[in-house]
């Protein structure tokens, strides 16, 4: 056991399975009083104080912080002060979910405490999730089952442990998980998560962008945060265009994910200079569209990834 960890990237499950790891192994000797921060409202300077306290009782202490970016002065300085030299009495886990390596607080943590990776695995360690789901839970799942849950999964650990457990609550006691199971429990045939979109424009797919959207719309993601996904994505790629612009750290929001910041390259040779520009342009008039009431749903949405894939070729 470590004083001190540094979590970083947005899966909640991820995060929520390592502070219950830590806490299960602090609790083989006495219970510890955990106490939970985030960002929206903390004393960050009682915070601290406390941290470099022993329990009153004797106890050892969990301490999640979650997101502190906002910390500042010498509260700040106090606190990277006790990462340095932690009170051995006490657990400190702290979790930024976004990874930004800019960031001027992350980098000054990473040189105290090593970050441990809490981000969506790449999709060829999915496979992997599910396997340890399935056994966590006590479940077995034929071949078929595992592929569809697999294609369920998107990149969200939280996703597919949530779907899991939708099962194991219906699934009859000492049953296998079948392929129908799935179906029924899970409660559609194939749903997209908002990456998938972006994935489908990057690689200029007309056909696979249409279909993820109307099922995006269907589960009752609204037209406006795809067209903010889809903006972030272009932008990084008009970025990539521009003098020097391959030479610098991507991605330069610090918010699109590993799947899509890996495929960068390659989405950006689908496109020329022009077309990005004018994909910015488009993106910036479907938010505006929205906005102002002009433009909604499919009768926004068709269009703009007809000119994303076809109308600048």
């Amino acid at each position: 056991m470590e004083p001190v960890y540094f979590l970083n990237g947005n899966d909640y499950f991820l995060q929520s399975l390592f502070v219950d790891e830590v806490m299960a192994a602090l609790t083989k000797d006495e219970a510890p009083e955990k106490s939970y921060f985030s960002a929206e409202s903390v004393d960050y300077t009682a915070v601290v104080t406390d941290l470099f306290s022993g329990s009153l009782f004797g106890a050892k202490k969990l301490v999640v912080l979650h997101n502190p970016t906002r910390m500042s002065g010498k509260t700040k300085d106090d606190f990277f002060d006790y990462c340095r030299q932690p009170n051995s009495d006490n657990s400190l886990i702290v979790i930024l979910d976004k990874v930004d390596r800019r960031s001027a607080f992350t980098k000054n943590l990473s040189q105290i405490v090593p970050p441990i990776s809490t981000s969506p695995p790449f999709p060829d360690k999915m496979a992997n999730w599910i396997e340890f789901l399935l056994k966590k839970n006590d479940l077995s799942a034929t071949k078929a089952a595992k592929e569809l849950l697999l294609e369920l999964s998107g990149d969200s650990v939280y996703h597919i442990a949530n779907e899991i457990e939708k099962i194991k609550i219906g699934l009859p006691e000492d049953s296998e998980i079948e392929k129908s199971h799935v179906v029924d429990f899970c409660g559609w045939e194939r749903e997209y998560f908002p990456w998938h979109l972006s994935d489908a424009a990057g690689s200029k797919d007309f056909h696979k962008s249409i279909l993820i959207g109307k099922s995006l719309l269907h589960h009752g993601v609204d037209v406006a945060s795809m067209v903010t996904q889809l903006a972030t994505l272009f932008q990084e790629l008009y970025l990539m265009s521009l003098p020097d612009g391959q030479e610098s750290d991507l991605p330069r929001t610090g918010w699109l994910n590993q799947i899509l910041t890996r495929k960068l390259p390659t989405y950006f040779n689908n496109f020329s200079q022009n077309e990005l520009e004018q994909i910015v342009k488009a993106l910036g008039e479907a938010d505006r569209n929205i906005k102002t009431g002009k433009g909604s749903g499919e009768t926004l949405l068709v269009p703009l990834l007809h000119r994303i894939s076809v109308g600048y070729a």
